[in-house]
Formats: C-alpha cells, sequence, structure tokens
C-alpha cells in the first residue's frame, strides 16, 4: 500500500465515522469511484474491506449500517446499492478477522 491510499482510507474511515444519513453512504461510495478506477462493486468493496481491515468498525457503527441495509433492503434504487455494498463489505471483514483469529 502506498502512503496516498493508506492517508485515503483514513479520511474514508473518519467519512464513515460521520454518517448520519442514507446520503452520506451514497456520497462516500460516489467519491471512492471518483478517485478508484475502475469503478466497479468489486473495487468499491475492496476499498471499503481496506478500510475496515486498518480501521474497524465499532459496534455503534456497525449497526447503525445495520439499519440502513435493513431500511433500503427492498428498494431498487442507488439508496439499496450504497447501503448493500457499504453492508457486505462490512460482513466479509468480520468474516475475514474470525478466519485469522481461528488460525492463531
Amino acid at each position: 500500500m502506498n502512503i496516498g491510499y493508506k492517508i485515503y482510507l483514513r479520511y474514508l474511515r473518519f467519512r464513515i465515522y460521520k454518517i448520519k444519513t442514507i446520503q452520506d453512504i451514497i456520497k462516500i461510495t460516489q467519491n471512492i469511484g471518483f478517485f478508484i478506477r475502475p469503478a466497479t462493486s468489486d473495487t468499491i468493496s475492496a476499498v471499503f474491506i481496506d478500510c475496515f481491515n486498518r480501521y474497524p468498525l465499532t459496534e455503534i457503527e456497525i449497526q447503525k449500517l445495520s439499519l440502513f441495509q435493513q431500511h433500503y433492503d427492498l428498494g431498487l434504487g442507488i439508496e439499496n446499492y450504497a447501503s448493500f455494498l457499504i453492508w457486505i463489505s462490512c460482513i466479509q471483514t468480520i468474516i475475514e478477522s474470525e478466519e485469522l483469529l481461528r488460525l492463531c
């Protein structure tokens, strides 16, 4: 990881910490798409996973993301996409960290 990417992950983590509405999640997802090319779901989720591995979420933040996902789960718009993408990245990070703990 280069230093610019590490700084970007720290900035991203700060923005995730400040999430209050679904619009905040959409803006974060769009921001990743602006800086990381190509902006596919895979690359965006990989950035989220890198961020969560480096700067883990608190339980309160995980609960907040879960509530957003539950609220926008049945929608077909950008709200559903953004909330699903950050939520599935959160879940993947939890799975990976549990596997690492089990191996140690």
